[in-house]
């Protein structure tokens, strides 16, 4: 068994973030809006940050792994909600994509197993023979506010952290020092990291 790392395409996009503007700017403690856009951009950066971070997505989105075989293991970017589809393409018609049957595998807490009756065709040599598209994130749901709100409280309180560190510290700082995150960021992360 290994793991999938550089294989996977995001090809369903979340359209909500974990923390609104709304929540960013109170606690901010903004009530104007002439820094709304430099927020957003902040909140989309501290949820980029967490998400690698924690190799968890935090609202729901879709994947497609991409492999040369057939695979089982730990699909990556945790919670996974659901396999939506594993297709192959076959020796036979090396062009075309084939479904191979949900009864040959099964998904147990986000990880890939094959059944006792999996059935193994031949599949073509090409580094995407098999396609594995799934969901992930918190709630799954058809509306992403929904699904934000289902984020757990200690993810949402890193990101509001670091929303708040990346607004107070806009600039470089200087020469001889570094930066280092907030430590009680990574202690709220900590129970949330997904190590692979």
């Amino acid at each position: 068994m290994y793991v999938l790392t550089d294989q996977i395409t995001e090809t369903v996009a979340p359209t909500a973030n974990p923390v609104t503007l709304v929540e960013a700017k109170a606690h901010l403690r903004v009530d104007i809006a002439d820094d709304d856009t430099l927020i957003s951009s902040l909140i989309s950066a501290a949820t980029d940050f967490v998400e690698m971070y924690t190799q968890r997505s935090l609202v729901t989105r879709t994947y497609r792994a991409d492999l040369p075989g057939f695979w089982r293991g730990q699909l990556p970017m945790r919670p996974i909600i659901a396999i939506s589809s594993y297709k192959y393409y076959d020796t036979s018609s090396p062009e075309a994509l084939t479904t191979w049957a949900a009864s040959n595998y099964q998904l147990v807490n986000g990880i890939l197993y094959y059944t006792e009756a999996a059935s193994f065709p031949s599949w073509a040599y090409r580094a995407d023979a098999i396609q594995i598209t799934y969901t992930a994130g918190y709630a799954p749901t058809s509306s992403p506010e929904v699904a934000a709100e289902s984020v757990p409280n200690a993810i949402k309180a890193a990101i509001l952290m670091i929303i708040g560190d990346l607004y107070e510290n806009r600039e470089a700082k200087t020469a001889g020092q570094y930066y280092s995150t907030n430590p009680t960021v990574l202690m709220l992360l900590g129970n949330y990291r997904v190590l692979i």
